[in-house]
């Protein structure tokens, strides 16, 4: 099975969600989208290591107030969807 990128539509409905709603609907317009579970966002800089910017465990996605932005969002959102369609996720 294969993750496929959204199609334009998609992605930019996704855009204007995450900035006029916040990225908590962000991520939930996409969930919706792949049919899978929401993910939580945590903003909370304690529960990260050292030297991370986000954190993802078990449908939840930890960040700091400064690593709080798109990319993070999205790299956290893609760990959750391998996660949720019971995918591997290589190492390299």
């Amino acid at each position: 099975m294969r993750i496929r990128v959204p199609p334009k539509r998609i992605r930019e409905q996704f855009i204007l969600t995450y900035e006029l709603f916040g990225c908590q609907k962000g991520v939930g317009f996409l969930s919706k989208y792949y049919g899978i579970k929401k993910m939580k966002i945590i903003l909370n800089g304690k529960k990260l290591g050292r030297g991370y910017e986000a954190f993802y465990l078990h449908d939840k996605a930890y960040f700091s107030k400064r690593s709080l932005n798109k990319m993070n969002v999205l790299h956290e959102f893609y760990n959750h969807l391998v996660e949720a369609k019971g995918l591997e996720m290589s190492e390299s």
